[in-house]
């Protein structure tokens, strides 16, 4: 019961970044949002759960795994409940915001409560199974989206979709109040409280006027000065926790882990890659309802293919081709992933069925890059740097998909705006802008190792 408990709340939180994306045409009607509102929609919630989840770790190593959870899980409910209700786009950004920030304190205690409930040898089911959950959600969330659309409950509309998280977190909290052990760290890492605040704001000088970029082009002096003062405030921030790992004290990053070239190079590629992947998603759910003028069911029914294919690509590519290919899967992945892009860019504006092609075979291509890199970045990280390996390429994906979001999220409503309404126009816009993302990538794909290794370090988590 408390693995499914905690498996549960972990879903709740996946599911909430792929559900909102079939939402954001009805939101934008009801609520009179701006571009700029509903690129924070998605990128807010990814930002906060980037920026916390690093400090999420650290207080239930602090204050207790169940104590922090239940806290998170409590926060995430009431977040929600503040969405379902927001009379106006900015108290749903707003409460977008603060559900990452409560989700970054409960998703981390899952992987914890995992490794206090199983001794070693017996976590393998339990692992398989909170590993399947992105692909689960990934799959359901287009769906369930829809469906609570079309069902309209209450004359609720895109709102049933926040309400459904207030029984299911309220469920969790009290079953996990009564199941879940107590534990916490015996090391008891300090918290860098000034390295929280640092980052923030250097990565919210970075994204604001990428955002706000969307509604007042051409851009401003102010964007460029503000985009310039966040480079330089994340380049302190790197310092300071340089400066932290010197003195032997607990730094959120360990900097020392990019000397390690798989994991410099992974990262990087890590974050190149997802930016076009999710500014993909937030564009093709524009094209598909606003502009093709498909029901959310139909949008989501498009779209279905895609991470279906991407958890068959997935194992195929981590089991299979990986031992034998090394880096050169994540290389054919990527040019998969390139050639689905230009399928769908070249099914612009038709039906449906059309679309297919392109959504299968950009789902398999994500697919074949996304778990090789993973092993590839973090098979010669040390065991003692391993937790923190595996929070560093977690938190460079939270930070890329928000960054995604502004960068193509700007670049489509600015050609949207150009345009006169050319939906069309503005997707095949991004489309070109991710082919030549993409290429870099692949370039970068190159600082990976050529073969993956037997590691003689313990396994990093996932």
């Amino acid at each position: 019961m408390a693995l499914v408990i905690i498996l549960l709340a972990s879903f709740m939180d996946l599911l909430d970044v792929t559900i909102v994306n079939i939402t954001l045409p009805s939101v934008r009607a009801e609520l009179d949002a701006s571009p700029a509102h509903l690129q924070w929609m998605l990128a807010g919630y990814t930002l906060a759960f980037a920026l916390g989840i690093i400090t999420g770790a650290r207080l239930g190593d602090l204050y207790g795994y169940k104590r922090v959870f239940l806290a998170g899980i409590a926060g995430f409910t009431a977040a929600s409940a503040l969405c379902g209700a927001a009379p106006t786009a900015e108290v749903l950004v707003s409460a977008r915001i603060v559900q990452g920030l409560f989700a970054a304190a409960m998703v981390p205690q899952v992987l914890s409560q995992i490794q206090l409930m199983y001794a070693p040898h017996e976590r393998g089911g339990a692992m398989a199974a909170f590993s399947s959950l992105s692909g689960l959600a990934a799959a359901t969330g287009p769906i369930l989206g829809a469906a609570l659309l079309e069902a309209d409950w209450f004359g609720q509309g895109w709102r049933t979709v926040f309400w459904l998280n207030v029984p299911v977190g309220i469920l969790a909290f009290l079953t996990a109040a009564a199941v879940l052990p107590e534990a916490r760290s015996t090391t008891r890492p300090r918290l860098d409280v000034a390295g929280v605040l640092i980052s923030s704001a250097g990565l919210i000088l970075v994204l604001y006027p990428l955002i706000k970029g969307s509604e007042e082009l051409p851009w401003p002096l102010w964007a460029y000065v503000s985009m310039i003062l966040g480079v330089i405030v994340l380049a302190g921030f790197v310092r300071h926790q340089q400066h932290l790992s010197g003195q032997g004290k607990s730094p959120l990053i360990e900097v020392a882990l990019f000397r390690v070239r798989s994991v410099g190079g992974g990262l990087l590629i890590q974050f190149l890659f997802f930016l076009p992947v999710m500014g993909f998603f937030l564009t093709f759910m524009q094209l598909l309802q606003p502009g093709l003028g498909m029901t959310p069911m139909s949008a989501g029914l498009t779209i279905l293919p895609w991470p279906i294919a991407t958890t068959i690509a997935a194992g195929l590519g981590a089991a299979v081709l990986l031992p034998r290919l090394g880096r050169t899967t994540v290389q054919i992945g990527l040019v998969v992933l390139a050639v689905g892009f230009v399928l769908l860019a070249a099914a612009a504006g038709t039906n449906w069925i059309s679309f297919l092609p392109g959504v299968v075979v950009g789902g398999l291509g994500m697919g074949l890059t996304v778990a090789p890199l993973a092993q590839l970045t973090l098979e010669k990280v040390p065991a003692r740097h391993a937790a923190s390996g595996s929070g560093l390429f977690n938190t460079v994906a939270q930070l890329a998909a928000s960054v995604g979001v502004a960068l193509f999220g700007t670049v489509f409503f600015a050609q949207l705006s150009a345009h006169n309404g050319g939906y069309t126009t503005a997707f095949t816009a991004t489309i070109w802008g991710s082919l030549l993302l993409l290429a870099i990538t692949f370039a970068a794909s190159f600082l990976l190792p050529r073969k993956e290794t037997a590691s003689t370090t313990a396994p990093a988590k996932p």
